[in-house]
């Protein structure tokens, strides 16, 4: 395919970057359709789902790709497989070693262009994509002076589903807050005081990007620089009335991996409950799991921006070198919130750290000792940075098979089960992974008797009984480790609840309907 005919055929689409969002889900629900089809070597529906792909997504390399191996399997259609992957390629698909040793495309290996083709990849590996969701220019400016992203400085990961940016920001003097980016995503309405962090630099999307409503709700953006984050939005009407917390990890879970890449890339968020929890609530605690990848406020508007600007302050008084080392190695929003959660007013001591005081579903209005935090984040050594703990869940196999799933999300520092089996006596296995030391608490769920027995060193068994668990009444098991010479780190979570539709509120979302399956 000529460079020219390329020009066209994207032109023709006439989509944009703000168009993917909307497509997500549905280039979500043909991945899993083209997966399942390859598992079962049906070569005619993966043709049929990569198309169907290539028209929701013309722009995408990997569906042009996938079609193209598609294609390989059809003797005669060697021509158009072979179109697909040069498309690929241009689109950005330039993995030469990937293409030359995929086993759908050894089915061309005979073909002079297949290897004409590997060599084109290698070669346009260096050159700057000029097409596509992945072809982008670098927002460029100054530390501390606000950045306006738009559609040329935006890529989309379709893996992920979200936008990556593109920027490159030079330092005009050295501040506190110099190299550090702040972006709010309820249209200002609680914004921080900005003067007070000399050197950040806030982060806006251009007029076409606010007028499609990108720079509001769940964040869903990836930087290379440090962000520090909030949103007091929330959705107040219907039955899925919810704060962006609990929406994250009920019905807007598709979401939650790619929180978990801003937790591991710097990004540190903060969300109001709003009603999901006292004070405003009524129904009580309604959220049926945590995760440690953002921090929830106790409140409304506002309850946010205290817990944002003291993770700033804690930010600005680390040490230069241990920053640096935070940066470097994605644990710097883990480590604030470990300082965080060490310095709340209700954590008087170590042990405190292994009960709800440090890990509340909601956290309490103002209620961090500024100046434990800061002191904390001063004194913190590199050799003193905790590690994080990934962690391997399974559930043990109940005797009633139940309609709808269990395991309602996981990642590799968060799990949640919803039990829906009849079996009363459940067993969860923790395998452990990431530091030299650990310990397995129960943080949440007073009313349940929790049995926590560790076999190894890394390896646990909770056990939980079902009739103690409720809508209001969820456990949470959170998993620290550290290593020598370090504190204990930032939590695992593995969140266990039950839904009854009997309850004054269930979440209907998690609550099955006696005439709907899943």
């Amino acid at each position: 395919m000529s460079i020219f005919s390329l020009i066209l055929a994207v032109a023709a689409t006439s989509l944009t970057i703000w168009d993917y969002p909307a497509r997500q889900p549905q280039h979500e629900a043909l991945r899993r359709q083209f997966v399942n089809a390859m598992r079962q070597g049906d070569t005619v529906t993966m043709e049929e789902t990569c198309r169907k792909g290539v028209a929701l997504l013309p722009d995408d390399p990997t569906w042009h790709y996938n079609l193209a191996c598609s294609l390989a399997y059809f003797p005669k259609r060697q021509k158009e497989a072979l179109d697909e992957l040069e498309q690929a390629i241009d689109l950005g698909f330039r993995d030469d070693a990937a293409i030359a040793n995929d086993t759908d495309l050894k089915r061309l290996a005979e073909n002079r262009r297949y290897l004409e083709l590997i060599e084109y990849a290698k070669e346009m590996k260096a050159r700057p994509l000029m097409f596509g969701p992945m072809a982008t220019v670098d927002a460029t400016g100054i530390f501390g002076s606000p950045i306006a992203l738009g559609e040329q400085n935006l890529g989309w990961d379709f893996e992920l589903g979200g936008f990556t940016a593109r920027m490159k920001l030079a330092k005009a003097k050295a501040e506190p807050y110099t190299g550090i980016l702040y972006m709010n995503r309820d249209g200002g309405h609680s914004l921080i005081k900005l003067k007070d962090f000399p050197g950040i630099t806030e982060i806006k999307l251009d007029a076409e990007g606010r007028a499609r409503k990108a720079d509001l709700n769940v964040p869903n953006i990836l930087f290379d620089y440090p962000l520090f984050g909030n949103c007091s939005m929330a959705f107040t009407f219907g039955p899925y009335w919810r704060s962006l917390s609990r929406a994250l990890m009920t019905n807007e879970s598709g979401k939650l991996q790619l929180m978990e890449k801003m937790y591991l890339t710097n990004q540190f968020w903060v969300f109001p409950a709003n009603a999901d929890i006292a004070p405003v609530g009524t129904n009580g605690d309604v959220f049926a799991s945590i995760t440690p990848y953002y921090i929830t406020t106790a409140g409304r508007s506002f309850s946010d921006r205290p817990y944002v600007t003291a993770a700033l302050k804690a930010t600005a008084a680390l040490p230069s070198k241990t920053r640096e080392t935070l940066i470097r190695r994605g644990l710097l929003t883990p480590t604030i919130q470990t300082l965080i959660r060490k310095s709340l007013n209700a954590v008087k001591n170590e042990d405190d750290y292994f009960t709800a005081l440090a890990h509340p579903t909601a956290f309490p209005m103002n209620g961090v000792d500024t100046n434990r935090l800061f002191a904390a984040a001063a004194a913190l050594k590199v050799e003193e940075i905790p590690p994080l703990v990934n962690l391997k869940v399974s559930l043990n196999r109940p005797k009633t098979t139940p309609i709808w799933p269990e395991c309602t999300y996981l990642s590799d520092f968060a799990y949640a089960y919803i039990l829906r089996a009849e079996d009363e006596d459940r067993e969860f296995t923790i395998l452990l992974n990431g530091a030299s030391e650990y310990k397995v608490v129960k943080t949440h769920g007073e009313k349940a008797d929790v049995k926590i027995e560790m076999l190894r060193p890394n390896l646990a068994i909770v056990r939980v009984k079902k009739s103690q668990l409720g809508p209001v009444n969820r456990v949470d098991i959170a998993i620290f480790g550290r290593n020598q010479g370090t504190g204990w780190g930032a939590p695992s979570y593995l969140s266990i609840s039950r839904m009854d539709s009997s309850a004054p509120y269930s979440d209907p979302f998690l609550t099955p309907q006696e005439d709907k399956k899943p």
